[in-house]
């Protein structure tokens, strides 16, 4: 069946049942209405608070705390219970409250569907409700208007549209009702037709409405949104493992300890009690809050750089980025034509400096900067082609520079402000427009006729084949203009050509003024760009070297990408695939491997995009997906870390990332990837800190009760240290500066993961280490007279000194974390400062004594702590220099 754009205007009459010059009548609107619905995108699906606290009650670390409670409660040990189930309220609630943020939606695509629309019905045209089109009305566009429904033009008149938001092009695309192609063609060729979401630049047409709201462009671009589901990030996993691997460790200890209790006859009931205090001591119950508050910080310090992060996971899980997919307009280029090189007569050359619509800038000649004013020829060129338009550039609230009209006119109007040129001021200093033939897509020119003082001079501007082929020059002045032509679009420039007649003397009417044009003599020549940002090709390169894959994807031209792509030094930018090959190529067993060998993706759709995105991940790849569009939502959603620029982005693509740019620079993300790494690199310090101090815990149990000696510790202090003396110190490692090779070293990959032989052996030495440590101190002091809350005593305190000291093993990653870089994290001094505050509050203060079953300890004890947490701490510091730093 062919597409709406395949088939005539008769054809499309006939299938949508309607009539060119009285419309629909008002009863077939309402049948279609209901059958339609109204012109409207749906809301995506919505997760419920309720659901969002089942998914974090829900958890095994969760059930085993609730069993923990209830077996206390029913030993009537209420401290105890109590205590388990801050722990368990804390794990619950701040995974909560962390997921219960803005749910992400696309009511955004609402504001694509404007309120108000012309249309005929009824053979009478009439302002409408947007929402209230439905198939088969036809409705008149004009210059300005933004377009509320997908449509099949029947007539038009110099008509243009701006479809950037939804094929990435930044130049105006001309349509035509007569341009039929019988092939199928990407949306972005498809010129008689237009699309929700796009915008009139220039002149009017009659539409037929061929699909309204869910069924438009950009209703099925919502619909992509809400079918792609969360994921987990990298983090989630690697925690979830670590999480399931030491509580399948305090299982087993637990079963062990529970068969040598029977063994050896202890009371089963008591058996139990130890079992439930070994899975307190697995549980890392301090986890899910230094987690939030890490990454808390993490979105503090990307806001402060310009990245606004969305959601916490997504700090973390750009660290691990291996892949940035970036859409080339409006991020790695300006989205803004740009005049940027002049060529006048056949050979003098000039380069145009600034961005975009911004009035400043400069011209050079051979790289010098010149004065204009002095060159009187180059100054009666720009004057033409600022005359010869009808675009103006406006600034608006945010201070961002807009074109109103033409892209391509508006870098002319700028180019002239650049050198003190403006149309209004032109035509007061008495420069009066008497004749005027628009800019058409069958003439492909646009001519004016201007008088002063009672001269006349006719001004064209146009497609440079068309101007060449009406100039009135010698062949070897066209070969050299075709040379310069062809240089321009070697670069991927658009070729305007401006020429004139001077004292032009022939008729006003547009057949006397086309007659005339055998006279024209070339002024020059313009190649306008969209310009690459200032700082895309260090930013690229930054990225490049960090070993992240930076891969271009546009809905532009293959050469024009491919040239964008090398400017700004995308390595193997010569490696293209188009959309189509896309198409052809995606059932393919090999289609992912080809995706992670390409750098530049022309010509594409948003089906291709998330088919790139896709592809990359099966390729293991953390990909951060960037742009601006429509478009590019899709694929935004569907990435690991999806990246919306926030000047220019639209509302849609805002809404479907994870991270928002405040100044749409491609830096920004290389800034944010390299905090993303500063916080995993502290995330494993923590975590490796953390799981330590829960091993400290098992082994000192563990070997207690192998050894048939009573409990070492309470199960309060096992609380106590796990919620009070522990968390304070390692949300303070998350404050740790970069290593020093953060950015030199590559991404890390899936398999250099948290639960790692590397990582787990580190974790179970310390443990094991500082746990026989605790065991040995016990043993030694039970030969004294000593009560058996003094022993638990002196062991706990034990336990906070050592763990305490044990943040010097892990605050570097390769060195001992004593140096000058220790007294720069106030934080970390002041947590070690606090815990061991409340740890001599927790022995000395009686109401801790009667609450925790604490003494007091003599200075003799405090010798004896000392000098054990120090002894280990030594022998684990050598174990890791030896082992992992040669």
């Amino acid at each position: 069946m062919k597409e709406d754009y395949q088939i005539s205007i008769e054809e499309t009459i006939e299938k949508f049942d309607t009539d060119r010059k009285e419309g629909l009548t008002q009863e077939t609107v309402d049948k279609r209405l209901e059958e339609n619905g109204r012109n409207e995108i749906q809301e995506g699906k919505k997760t419920s608070p309720w659901k969002l606290l089942w998914n974090n009650i829900n958890d095994l670390i969760v059930y085993l705390l609730l069993a923990a409670a209830v077996i206390s409660f029913l030993m009537d040990d209420l401290a105890e219970t109590i205590a388990i189930l801050l722990a368990l309220l804390l794990a619950v609630l701040t995974g909560f409250f962390t997921e219960l943020q803005a749910q992400k939606s696309v009511e955004s695509l609402q504001s694509m569907i404007y309120t108000t629309i012309t249309v005929i019905r009824d053979g009478k045209t009439q302002t409408i409700d947007a929402g209230n089109i439905v198939p088969g009305d036809v409705l008149l566009l004009r210059e300005g208007d933004a377009i509320a429904a997908d449509g099949r033009i029947i007539s038009s008149n110099n008509f243009a549209c701006i479809e950037s938001a939804l094929t990435g092009e930044s130049e105006a695309v001309e349509k035509s009702a007569d341009d039929i192609s019988e092939e199928e063609v990407p949306l972005g060729d498809q010129q008689n037709m237009v699309f929700s979401g796009t915008a009139v630049t220039r002149g009017y047409a009659y539409v037929i409405v061929t699909e309204t709201g869910m069924e438009t462009e950009v209703g099925k671009i919502s619909g992509m949104l809400d079918e792609t589901s969360d994921e987990k990030t990298p983090l989630d996993i690697e925690l979830d493992k670590l999480s399931k691997a030491i509580i399948v460790a305090a299982f087993i200890a637990g079963v062990a300890v529970l068969v040598a209790g029977l063994i050896t006859d202890k009371p089963f009931v008591e058996m139990i009690h130890i079992a439930i205090i070994l899975a307190v001591a697995a549980i890392p119950e301090a986890m899910p809050a230094v987690e939030t508050i890490t990454l808390s910080k993490g979105m503090n310090t990307m806001a402060q750089r310009k990245a606004l992060v969305k959601s916490l996971p997504a700090v973390e899980t750009l660290g691990a980025t291996s892949v940035i997919a970036s859409d080339k307009t409006g991020t790695l280029t300006e989205n803004q034509m740009m005049a940027s090189e002049l060529v006048l007569g056949e050979k003098t050359h000039y380069e145009v400096t600034g961005e975009g619509y911004d009035p400043h800038g400069s011209v050079k000649k051979d790289g010098e900067e010149i004065v204009p004013e002095n060159n009187q020829d180059l100054m009666q060129f720009i004057q033409s082609g600022v005359l010869c338009n009808t675009a103006h550039i406006d600034q608006n609230e945010d201070g961002q520079y807009e074109v109103v009209g033409d892209p391509t006119d508006g870098a002319l109007v700028t180019l002239g402000k650049k050198v003190g040129l403006e149309r209004e001021e032109l035509e007061n200093k008495g420069f009066e427009k008497i004749a005027e033939v628009p800019f058409s897509s069958e003439n492909k020119y646009m001519i004016v006729v201007y008088e002063k003082d009672g001269k006349r001079q006719l001004i064209i501007k146009g497609s440079f084949d068309v101007i060449l082929g009406l100039a009135d020059q010698t062949q070897e002045t066209k070969d050299n203009l075709q040379q310069q032509n062809e240089m321009f679009a070697a670069k991927g420039q658009r070729v305007i050509a401006i020429a004139s007649i001077e004292n032009y003397d022939g008729g006003l009417t547009e057949e006397e003024m086309k007659s005339s044009l055998d006279s024209l003599k070339i002024q020059g020549l313009v190649g306008i760009i969209d310009p690459p940002r200032p700082d895309a090709y260090e930013s690229v390169e930054s990225a490049q070297n960090a070993g992240i894959k930076v891969k271009m994807i546009t809905g532009d031209h293959p050469k024009t990408a491919s040239i964008i792509a090398k400017d700004i030094g995308i390595a193997d930018y010569e490696k293209i695939t188009t959309g189509k090959e896309i198409d052809a190529q995606v059932d393919n067993e090999n289609f992912a491997e080809v995706v992670d060998e390409t750098a530049v993706f022309a010509r594409v759709s948003p089906e291709n995009k998330m088919q790139i995105v896709s592809a990359l991940k099966k390729e293991s790849e953390v990909v951060s997906m960037t742009g601006d569009g429509v478009n590019d939502a899709p694929a935004l959603n569907d990435a690991n870390i999806g990246v919306a620029m926030g000047i220019r982005g639209t509302e849609v693509a805002k809404e479907a990332s994870d991270m928002i740019l405040t100044d749409d620079r491609f830096g920004t993300i290389v800034d944010a990837v390299k905090e993303g790494r500063i916080i995993f690199d502290n995330i494993k310090k923590y975590v490796s800190f953390l799981f330590a101090c829960n091993m400290v815990e098992i082994i000192a149990i563990f070997v207690s009760v192998v050894f048939l000696l009573p409990m070492p510790i309470a199960p309060l202090h096992i609380l106590f240290l796990n919620l009070i003396i522990d968390i304070a110190p390692a949300m303070s490692l998350s404050f740790e500066p970069a290593e020093d090779n953060v950015m030199a070293r590559g991404p890390r990959s899936k398999k250099d993961s948290l639960v790692n032989r590397h990582f787990l052996t580190r974790i179970v030495f310390s443990g094991v280490i500082i746990g026989l440590s605790a065991f040995a101190l016990f043993w030694i002091l039970l030969n004294g007279n000593q009560s058996s809350e003094y022993l638990q005593t002196a062991v706990f305190t034990f336990m906070a000194v050592a763990q305490l000291m044990h943040i010097f093993n892990v605050r570097k990653t390769n060195s001992f974390g004593i140096d000058r870089s220790f007294f720069q994290n106030k934080a970390l001094l002041g947590s070690i400062a606090l815990s061991i505050a409340l740890q001599l509050v927790a022995v000395y203060a009686p109401f801790m004594n009667d609450l925790l079953g604490t003494e007091p300890l003599r200075f003799v004890t405090w010798l004896g702590i000392l000098g054990a947490a120090i002894i280990s701490t030594v022998i684990v510091g050598l174990f890791n220099k030896i082992k992992y730093h040669h």
